[in-house]
């Protein structure tokens, strides 16, 4: 659970669930940096070959739609792509504190 600015409560899995449903993305993490909400997201395996740009402007457009579906206080300020997948534990959840 991630506590913003205003008090609110905001739990990165509900975004994140929201996120991997998306186009092009594989999966998802949210993580607070500077009081702003950022998702980091590892591209589907057939777009990882797929221009740099295009991907990002790609991303921009998930984050419009995204920040359209989700309450003001948990926006997602912006999207980073990371280049390989995320690590994950022996039971396959991501290990978010290696994410930060």
């Amino acid at each position: 659970m991630i506590l913003s600015a205003s008090g609110q409560n905001i739990y990165p899995e509900e975004i994140e669930s929201r996120l991997n449903s998306l186009p092009h993305v594989a999966e998802s993490l949210v993580v607070d940096r500077d009081k702003r909400l950022v998702a980091i997201v590892a591209l589907s395996a057939d777009d990882q070959k797929a221009d740099r740009e295009e991907m990002k402007a790609i991303m921009e457009q998930n984050r419009i739609a995204l920040n359209e579906m989700m309450p003001a206080y948990s926006k997602i300020a912006s999207i980073e792509i990371i280049e390989e997948g995320f690590e994950h534990t022996p039971k396959q959840s991501i290990k978010r504190f290696l994410y930060k």
